[in-house]
């Protein structure tokens, strides 16, 4: 089993972004360079979040109509400005705090129930 930290970078993280890529492309109508720009990640990550090579577990992760309307409104922040980016980080960490309430993460791992998840964490 891989360790959670390492769940989260490899898999959690990157559907996160293409999520936000898609709204902030599809209903904001900005372009890849403005989305880099935004995310503080390069123009080619954000063609690879747009044509699926990176984020994969979109469907897992949408599955969840609360940690969809996270993503959403994080997406909508951030297009709005509402959102600074020094912030996002902040907000993405909540995303991540419910994504393992949500036992969304157990399913990353390929578990049922995580100690790592419901045991003695301190996160």
């Amino acid at each position: 089993m891989k360790p959670f930290c390492e769940v989260i970078v490899a898999d959690v993280m990157p559907v996160i972004r293409a999520v936000i890529t898609k709204e902030l492309m599809d209903t904001y109508k900005f372009n890849q360079v403005e989305t880099a720009h935004l995310l503080g990640v390069t123009q080619p990550a954000i063609s690879q979040y747009r044509s699926k090579l990176r984020g994969q577990n979109v469907r897992l992760l949408l599955s969840n109509k609360k940690i969809t309307a996270l993503v959403k409104n994080l997406a909508k922040d951030i297009a709005t400005g509402k959102m600074k980016p020094q912030k996002i980080h902040e907000e993405l960490c909540v995303i991540c705090k419910n994504i393992r309430k949500e036992k969304i993460i157990c399913k990353l791992h390929g578990v049922d129930h995580c100690y790592i998840c419901f045991g003695k964490c301190t996160c």
